[in-house]
């Protein structure tokens, strides 16, 4: 066969490939969900008066931080909150 042949052939099946791989890959996976518990905006940010009152005070420069699970270092001196 001619070179063109076997060119033209592979093409269209590398993208024949890639259009079902496409369509396998992005058809089963749903949004991720809004997490519980958070007031937002339609916008993304934070709703008014949903400001945590929740607070930790540094024990090593006494630096009020905020209270959430995935802060473990202090803001202002980096040394750990635990």
């Amino acid at each position: 066969m001619q070179p063109w042949v076997w060119l033209t052939a592979y093409v269209l099946g590398f993208g024949l490939l890639q259009v079902m791989l496409y369509r396998h890959f992005s058809g089963g996976t749903p949004a991720p969900e809004t997490t519980e518990g958070r007031a937002t905006r339609a916008d993304g940010g934070r709703a008014l008066g949903a400001e945590t009152t929740d607070s930790v005070t540094c024990p090593h420069c006494g630096t009020t931080n905020e209270s959430h699970r995935m802060i473990r270092y202090c803001g202002s001196c980096a040394r750990s909150l635990r």
